[in-house]
């Protein structure tokens, strides 16, 4: 076993606050040339950027993990990876099942484009991502664990769009994997001390939206391959994996 370097919260061209700089050959890039072994690729309700960045990962030598960040009916954000593209896009099927058919408007939002491995635009996708799925919180993290997928609470010290942030508190009879920290605010003792004391542990990720946005390593995985069932493993700190934050 070894630390693994880790951003799990990644957004691309697809979501529609994204950049146009965040496909797969320039984010990639970014990622090696920070030490970032592992990212994941999280856009909001949607999939369909991760095949391309997971070709272009294996040629570039970085992992890519499978993933969405889905916005719940409660506008909360929750990561959920996978180890492969079935189950992924087993799980976009689901969410578009239950996004409202709203067209996106690009003005106010953004364009949400589909790429290619190289980053050329191929399909641009009319439906809009950024809102709340018909799914509550629980049906979120059932639907991915019952799929065998990772769920994490998205950056829970956020004000907006977060578990702490919309509910003020984590449920007791939730059974999520972890929850997420960002980079960008100062960290909350108290915070830190609820969380020690319920027994869930946290990531670091970056929720990058753009390039420089991506940040240097945060996060580490001591664990033996990077699948979902060695970082569940590592977040119970059982089996002697763990995960390390920087801060």
């Amino acid at each position: 076993m070894r630390e693994w370097i880790l951003d799990l919260h990644i957004h691309t061209i697809l979501s529609p606050c994204g950049g146009d700089d965040m496909v797969p050959p320039l984010v990639l890039a970014r990622a090696k040339e920070l030490g970032i072994e592992v990212i994941a690729v999280t856009d909001h309700n949607s999939a369909e950027n991760v095949q391309a960045f997971m070709i272009k990962g294996r040629e570039m030598g970085v992992v890519v993990l499978p993933g969405m960040e889905v916005q719940t009916k409660e506008d909360v954000h929750m990561v959920c990876l996978f180890d492969t593209l079935e189950q992924v896009f087993a799980w976009q099927e689901i969410v578009y099942q239950h996004l409202p058919d709203l067209k996106n408007k690009k003005g106010s939002f953004g364009e949400q484009w589909v790429v290619n491995c190289e980053g050329n635009k191929v399909t641009e996708v009319e439906r809009l991502l950024l809102m709340g799925a018909d799914l509550s919180i629980d049906e979120v993290v059932k639907g991915v664990q019952d799929l065998g997928g990772l769920c994490i609470a998205a950056h829970i010290d956020r004000k907006v769009f977060s578990l702490l942030g919309n509910l003020g508190f984590i449920p007791v009879d939730l059974p999520i994997d972890g929850v997420e920290l960002t980079p960008h605010l100062p960290r909350s003792q108290a915070q830190l001390n609820q969380l020690r004391e319920r027994g869930i542990h946290h990531l670091v990720s970056s929720d990058a939206h753009w390039l420089d946005s991506i940040y240097p390593p945060q996060c580490f995985a001591f664990i033996e391959e990077c699948t979902i069932k060695e970082l569940k493993t590592a977040l119970l700190k059982k089996d002697g994996r763990y995960i390390r934050t920087i801060r």
